[in-house]
């Protein structure tokens, strides 16, 4: 009998975690396996799978928690394998396509999909799809053209239950926001979870927290910015002069201190000196991001925003592609954010050691207030600037 292999996740990097896991799933043969193991439910990987790869695996908990997880992925014979529905759109009267496939697409259930193939490139559909039922789907081109387009679309398994999310109720609301995260709760990068979810990784019953958000939505609010109002182009402005900024002036002085304190403390405590060596690449990556979001994203943003108040403004992009960037920030971000988990679990929650140096303590103070306002800055980012900008865009595309 063949041994099946296992993968200890808790020994990858995060920034690799997935991505492996994928290199194993991908090499399996029709019917073989492996087993992970994980310190947390992977359940979230089981998602990205399905979303991914499609129906054609099985997912099987040899082991659930609540401290150790061990699941096992077979990958299906290819006779079980189930197969995604097609759609010949040219077969279909013209005035009936776009309801045919939105038919289509409102049967299907959280994690499937279906390929649509048509004569010409059916793009026109995406920008409907994304103003008519918003970011809950993939859009995959197999085939491009010239005589024939194939396209899977896939509705994303996080909005099964169509729940509001604990990124909305944040973005509406700064009380609940601080409520959430008062309760550990991470609507920053976790901002797609819905309540039950989010409350059940929490430790806490759902009932409790419906019952708390309830309670704080009574109390008077504090003075605070109400970002949910703002224009996007002046949110831009001050998530690049707010927080852009904190990361440029502190990313040195971060990564100066890490390498100082492992330097003088990690033959002792040899986790100083990974999480040093990984600080460095967690900056250096966060402050390409930045870049990339200063350099290209935000600049197009103010044009869709002159856009929408003027249609006569000129733009230099190609209205109805943002899709492609934002998705690509948000998964950076999701990277990041798993980075700043695993410091907490290299430090045990940035727990102090008796007798630790002024230094020491000044580090692990540092890497909280750094956590702290990269959480502020991708809440802002996740939950209201991108979706607002995606959903501007597609309304720009519907008008061309």
């Amino acid at each position: 009998m063949a041994t099946v292999e296992t993968l200890d996740v808790t020994q990858i990097e995060p920034r690799l975690k997935h991505p492996t896991i994928f290199k194993y799933f991908d090499a399996l043969q029709p019917g073989e396996e492996f087993v992970i193991e994980n310190d947390h439910d992977p359940k979230p990987l089981y998602y990205e799978l399905i979303g991914e790869r499609g129906n054609i695996f099985t997912w099987e908990y040899l082991e659930k928690g609540p401290e150790w997880f061990i699941v096992r992925i077979c990958k299906n014979p290819l006779e079980t394998q189930k197969a995604i529905e097609r759609l010949v759109v040219t077969t279909i009267e013209p005035k009936f396509k776009h309801p045919t496939i939105f038919k289509w697409f409102d049967a299907l259930k959280a994690g499937e999909s279906f390929i649509i193939e048509n004569d010409h490139d059916p793009k026109p559909l995406y920008y409907e799809l994304l103003a008519e039922r918003g970011d809950i789907f993939t859009w995959e081109y197999l085939e491009k053209g010239p005589e024939v387009y194939e396209v899977k679309i896939a509705k994303n398994p996080v909005s099964e239950t169509g729940e509001e999310t604990v990124g909305s109720i944040a973005a509406k609301d700064i009380r609940k926001a601080e409520l959430l995260k008062s309760k550990g709760i991470d609507f920053s990068c976790g901002g797609d979870k819905t309540v039950k979810k989010a409350s059940a990784e929490a430790g806490i019953s759902e009932d409790e927290l419906r019952s708390a958000l309830t309670e704080v939505s009574k109390t008077p609010p504090a003075p605070s910015f109400d970002y949910d109002k703002w224009e996007l182009d002046f949110l831009a402005d001050y998530i690049v002069n707010t927080h852009h900024r904190y990361v440029k002036e502190n990313a040195e002085n971060l990564n100066d201190m890490a390498i100082k304190v492992a330097e003088h403390h990690g033959d002792g405590h040899p986790e100083l000196n990974r999480l040093a060596t990984i600080t460095y690449h967690f900056l250096q990556d966060l402050l390409d991001h930045i870049v990339k979001e200063e350099e290209v994203l935000f600049p197009v943003i103010k044009q869709i925003v002159a856009k929408t108040k003027n249609s006569e403004s000129e733009t230099n992009y190609r209205i109805g592609s943002l899709n492609e960037p934002i998705s690509l920030l948000v998964k950076e971000h999701e990277i990041a954010n798993e980075d700043l988990n695993f410091f907490r679990k290299l430090t045990d929650n940035y727990t102090l050691p008796e007798g630790a140096c002024n230094s020491y303590r000044y580090l692990f103070q540092k890497m909280q207030e750094f956590e702290n306002d990269f959480k502020a800055h991708i809440h802002l980012e996740n939950n209201i600037l991108f979706p607002k900008a995606l959903q501007m865009d597609a309304e720009l595309a519907k008008l061309n």
